[in-house]
């Protein structure tokens, strides 16, 4: 729920959402926002280890798409997605990097895309 509806990790320990669980389950032990933090972090990693898995034995090309934006505390954000089409013609995005940059320049926004795929590159796919 935490990643699906994009809800902060704090939500978890929300009076109304542990009303909301001990009426489902008066034996419910909700997690704290360190465990929510913990258990997404893990899920992330199995899924890009299935990410990296998918590109490397993918037929087709992946594309990829860039959207940047500015916080209201004037922090600069880019989030590198890939698009690509699995093996049963189905359609798939993958978000492959979020981060924080100092501008929306052209050449700021294509050094943190290269860095993004010299890192997926050395650390995640066997390029050998």
């Amino acid at each position: 729920m935490l990643v699906v509806d994009e809800l902060p990790f704090s939500f978890v320990e929300r009076e109304g959402f542990c009303k909301f669980c001990k009426v489902i389950n008066p034996h419910c032990v909700v997690p704290s926002r360190s465990t929510a933090t913990r258990d997404c972090y893990s899920f992330f990693i199995d899924e890009r280890k299935k990410l990296s898995n998918i590109f490397q034995n993918l037929s087709s090309r992946v594309c990829l798409t860039t959207d940047t934006w500015t916080s209201g505390q004037n922090l600069s954000y880019i989030c590198l997605t890939a698009h690509f089409i699995d093996n049963d013609w189905h359609l798939h995005k993958r978000i492959i990097k979020f981060c924080s940059i100092v501008g929306h320049t052209g050449v700021l926004i294509g050094r943190a895309v290269e860095k993004c795929l010299i890192e997926w590159a050395e650390k995640y796919l066997d390029c050998t």
